[in-house]
């Protein structure tokens, strides 16, 4: 074995440990953000599971102005936002309506046993969906 064979080897050891020294990091962020992802994943899954709400009461020109009332409880034990709940009147999504929690309408968090009350100017409409941020709805046919 001569001094070619041994200084190939060399060469060919110190090409893998600086490959292997490239390739490390790579690896181990890939690994810390897909562990990440799964740790999010599961959040929102936990936060789907423990949201619910549940539609109290709707009525249209119940204080005769021609508005639509609804007022639906927060079931769950997950807060909810105010501002990232959606309303759809007979399909069409509302894009500006009033909204108040237990009364107070600067709040926007919707705590667990809280009632949120949503005043609309609209004609009648048949069926009403609220939707939360976690994807979780209820509906109601008048």
């Amino acid at each position: 074995m001569g001094f070619s064979t041994s200084g190939a080897t060399a060469i060919i050891f110190v090409g893998v440990l600086v490959a292997a020294g490239i390739a490390y990091p790579v690896f181990q962020t890939a690994y810390e953000e897909r562990t990440t992802a799964i740790e999010n994943h599961d959040d929102r899954a936990l936060e789907m599971r423990n949201t619910a709400i549940e539609i109290a009461s709707a009525s249209y020109d119940a204080n005769g102005n021609g508005d639509f009332i609804m007022e639906v409880n927060n079931t769950g034990s997950t807060v909810l936002s105010v501002p990232e709940t959606d309303l759809l009147l007979d399909g069409v999504y509302q894009d500006s309506y009033e909204t108040s929690v237990n009364g107070n309408a600067d709040r926007e968090l919707w705590q667990p046993g809280e009632t949120l009350t949503v005043t609309v100017s609209t004609e009648q409409p048949n069926r009403v969906k609220i939707v939360t941020e976690h994807g979780i709805a209820a509906t109601e046919v008048l």
